[in-house]
């Protein structure tokens, strides 16, 4: 099957949207979207009264925790965890997953697959394949990464969304 231009710019276009949409629910004009906590099993994270370090901690969530994310700002999360909990968690600890959906990596080059955004490496992906996309994670420095079907994550510039 030969790719137009045209197939190419309704991908960027695609890919464009659900990055807008994402980055829209960083200022809060998105509907709410779920979230699942991913600190190690055993541990937990501090839910704090403001999206600041320094904010007062009301109370914690352990991993696998999860609820909605009504907005996010300064890299910070305001969160309703389904048992009530509500206040602010650092966003590099929650991933927010989606439907499995399937993009292709845009570059010729291979690009790298890390245990965790901007984790340690694990291996390299072809470019110009299809990957399957489980969920969306940001990492400390705030870039977007997606999780990817079995394991591991691969930052979100590289990918477009494959339109069926």
């Amino acid at each position: 099957m030969m790719t137009t231009k045209y197939d190419k710019s309704i991908a960027i276009l695609v890919f464009v949207t659900v990055l807008v949409c994402l980055m829209s629910i960083m200022s809060g004009a998105q509907a709410d979207m779920r979230f699942v906590c991913v600190v190690h099993k055993g541990e937990w994270v501090w839910v704090r009264s403001q999206p600041d370090r320094n904010a007062d901690k009301i109370e914690s969530i352990r991993y696998g925790a999860e609820g909605e994310i009504h907005e996010i700002v300064n890299l910070y999360a305001h969160v309703t965890t389904d048992n009530g909990k509500e206040g602010w968690v650092d966003i590099s600890y929650l991933e927010m997953p989606i439907k499995e959906t399937t993009y292709r990596i845009i570059t010729d080059g291979p690009v790298n697959r890390r245990e965790t955004p901007d984790g340690r490496y694990m291996s390299k992906i072809k470019g110009g394949v299809n990957i399957s996309v489980l969920g969306w994670r940001y990492s400390p420095k705030g870039e977007l990464w997606a999780k990817v079907y079995k394991g591991g994550y691969v930052k979100a510039t590289y990918l477009e969304q494959v339109i069926d």
